[in-house]
């Protein structure tokens, strides 16, 4: 994979979650990364903070006076170590388990798709896979104080 589309995974899997913006002209911003465009490289933040506690509906900010995206959290859902749970919890086999790090997305079985927002499918492997989701999503939790 290159680099390029591994900096496109990384801010696709940024979208939504909580970030700090350092510029080159010292300023910080806290918000939610909402969009961002690679060539001119600009992002969007929402729901932004600043340092001195100015609250900002929406923020655009040229890439160009970017010197720092930081992510202050883990994510919850981690897709490789949950396929990894996945497959020695119910004795699947690797080939019926495909990871999509970019997309944050693990699918089981090819019907039964797992990402942060949740299991989708139905059925009894369903609710076991939702079931074993639910124990991962809740140990993450703790483990990191949420």
């Amino acid at each position: 994979m290159s680099s390029g589309r591994r900096i496109v995974g990384e801010l696709n899997n940024l979208i939504d979650k909580t970030v700090v913006v350092k510029t080159i002209n010292n300023k910080t911003y806290i918000g939610q990364l909402y969009a961002y465009e690679l060539s001119p490289f600009i992002i969007s933040l929402i729901n932004v903070k600043d340092e001195n506690n100015n609250v900002f509906y929406k923020l655009l900010i040229n890439g160009n006076i970017i010197s720092e995206i930081i992510i202050k959290n883990p994510p919850l859902f981690e897709p490789r170590e949950f396929a990894e749970i996945v497959e020695r919890s119910l004795n699947l086999r690797p080939a019926d388990i495909k990871v999509y790090e970019e997309a944050g997305v693990v699918t089981i079985l090819e019907k039964i798709k797992v990402s942060q927002n949740g299991v989708e499918g139905s059925g009894p492997m369903a609710q076991r896979i939702y079931d074993i989701y639910n124990e991962y999503i809740n140990k993450k939790k703790k483990e990191l104080g949420l």
